[in-house]
């Protein structure tokens, strides 16, 4: 889904493991979706999973 953040809403949203891509490239004041403050931000694609490195496991 697509979603108005702030960058530090967009960083903290991947950091728990969504996968967010920006589809807007001009930065403009919007009322960020995640944490509800007026603040520059662009637009995301949001999913809901996260793209997995493979593990690698030792015996």
């Amino acid at each position: 889904m697509t979603k108005l953040l702030c960058k530090p809403c967009a960083v903290d949203l991947a950091a728990r493991g969504k996968t967010v891509k920006p589809v807007a490239q001009r930065c403009e004041k919007i009322t960020c979706s995640e944490c509800g403050r007026r603040r520059f931000g662009i637009t995301y694609e949001v999913t809901g999973r996260a793209t997995r490195k493979k593990e690698v496991t030792k015996k």
